[in-house]
């Protein structure tokens, strides 16, 4: 039987590697091991054939050859494919040629015992099975094509096979029904195979499709429908997750709480079109400016969550001062002639005993300071300095 035998499904794909040199090297090594376990098909056909001439049904030169033809198949393809040739093939398992010397060896043996045809017409069967998973269908139906001109003509020659069973008289009609039901057969077998391979592969593009939708449904029910700003769902398993590294001791964790000044006042005088366009405008200026891991999530109405991981107090209120500059220097006046914004801003530095709701509530407490002091300023917990 072919190498072809084992799909590189039933093994599982090679872990990616460090280089492309070490992934070709697997690549290798599992077409090299998917021929030599077929020589456990191989070994399988050995003892049925040994069973087989100890009943008296199979000659006693058959097993030696047929053994040696089998090891040389493995011993052959195993090789070339260890060594890489081939690599760049558009099939570097050797398909076609494995099944060509697979099913000569079981043609051969017909000829030499043509009484056991039937168990290696089977075999046959098997071959084109797995050999066509990996065969194009063009080079499949060439493949069956030879192999129908071949035994038809073993039919010809030796009208003894086409009886097959020793009640049947091998006449022309018999050795014909023979030979176009094992064709058929065997094209029937090219036909499931690749109906088999397209069920598989709408398959897996449906499976596909599934897990781009339920990714795209979690990142929805993850963020904010006007801003497209992290909601509080997305927010709050990050920041508990900062909150466990730094009761471990691992890393420092800020959040800012950010709130526009006087937005009431914009929905109010401008409408609330202009005050989406205005929440939309600020989530995509701040997200612009962000460094790599922070987070930015709307909290509720104009007010925001920033969540700073790996950072301390002093870099929390350097970055929030930095954003709040650039929100009073943008130019807002594109969405309403005359708009102006400023944002006050709350810090507050994690804590190892803190929950969230502990931290938040600092950040809440220095946001109401940063308002009570005049707005457009920040202002850090505890110290209330802005």
């Amino acid at each position: 039987m072919p190498g072809t035998l084992l799909d590189e499904g039933w093994t599982g794909r090679a872990a990616d590697g460090d280089g492309a040199a070490p992934q070709a090297l697997r690549r290798r090594q599992r077409r090299a091991l998917a021929t030599a376990i077929s020589g456990l098909s191989y070994a399988i056909d050995l003892v049925v054939l040994g069973l087989f001439w100890r009943g008296g049904a199979a000659p006693g030169g058959l097993l030696p050859v047929y053994a040696a033809a089998a090891g040389l198949h493995v011993l052959v393809f195993g090789s070339l494919q260890l060594a890489g040739v081939g690599e760049n093939n558009a099939n570097p398992n050797f398909t076609g040629l494995q099944m060509a010397w697979a099913i000569a060896l079981q043609l051969g043996a017909i000829l030499w015992a043509p009484a056991l045809t039937g168990y290696f017409v089977g075999v046959m069967f098997v071959v084109f099975s797995f050999g066509a998973l990996r065969l194009p269908l063009r080079s499949a139906l060439g493949m069956w094509v030879l192999i129908s001109l071949l035994f038809g003509l073993l039919l010809w020659k030796m009208p003894v096979l086409g009886a097959m069973q020793p009640q049947l008289r091998a006449s022309p009609w018999v050795r014909a029904a023979a030979g176009i039901g094992i064709s058929s057969l065997l094209l029937r077998c090219i036909v499931l195979n690749f109906r088999a391979m397209a069920l598989r592969a709408r398959s897996l593009q449906h499976a596909a499709r599934l897990a781009a939708e339920a990714a795209a449904a979690r990142e929805r029910a993850t963020r904010d429908g006007l801003t497209g700003a992290l909601n509080r769902d997305g927010l709050l398993p990050l920041l508990q997750h900062e909150l466990e590294q730094v009761r471990r001791g691992h890393l420092e964790c800020c959040v800012a709480m950010i709130d526009i000044d006087w937005f009431k006042s914009v929905n109010d005088d401008r409408g609330h079109l202009t005050g989406d366009r205005t929440l939309r405008t600020l989530v995509e200026l701040l997200q612009r400016h962000l460094r790599a891991g922070d987070q930015l999530a709307r909290f509720g109405g104009e007010e925001f969550i920033l969540l700073m991981p790996a950072t301390g107090e002093p870099d929390a209120v350097e970055v929030a001062e930095r954003l709040r500059r650039l929100v009073q220097g943008h130019d807002w006046s594109a969405l309403a002639e005359g708009l102006c914004l400023t944002v006050s801003i709350g810090i507050a530095q994690a804590h190892r005993d803190d929950g969230i709701d502990d931290l938040l509530a600092r950040a809440d407490t220095a946001l109401y300071g940063a308002k009570a002091s005049g707005r457009n300023r920040c202002c850090v917990a505890l110290q209330m300095a802005g």
